[in-house]
This record gives structure tokens, C-alpha cells and sequence, in this order.
């Protein structure tokens, strides 16, 4: 059997092949909504500012939090 082939699955198991695809189809929704929301554009640009000031992350992970 190809897995890749739904097909080749029974009808249990192809139920349980679309409800998965579906679930992976929101899961990458919620990243490509995340990635174009004007939130997500400026999380990005401050991960670039810190990036460029502190390449490593060192300081970032002995910094007080408050």
C-alpha cells in the first residue's frame, strides 16, 4: 500500500486521512495568517533588531525578565 495514495485506504481510515489533512491544512492557515498579520511583521522586525544587536542570543538568555 502507498500511503501517500488515499485510495488504497479503507473507508475508517480515509475519514481519519481527511480529518488529519484538514487538521494540518489549519495548523499552516493559523501560520500564514500569523506570518501576514501586521503582529506577526512586527514580532519578525524586533527578532531581526535583537538578531543584529546580539547574534548569539547570549544576552537575551541572561537578561532579567520583568
Amino acid at each position: 500500500m502507498n500511503p501517500m495514495d488515499p485510495s488504497n485506504f479503507m473507508p475508517e481510515d480515509s475519514a481519519r486521512h481527511i480529518a488529519e489533512q484538514r487538521q494540518r491544512m489549519r495548523e499552516a492557515d493559523h501560520v500564514v495568517r500569523y506570518a501576514h498579520s501586521k503582529t506577526g511583521m512586527l514580532a519578525r522586525f524586533l527578532q531581526q533588531l535583537a538578531d543584529g544587536i546580539d547574534p548569539t542570543g547570549e544576552a537575551r538568555r541572561t537578561a532579567p525578565r520583568h
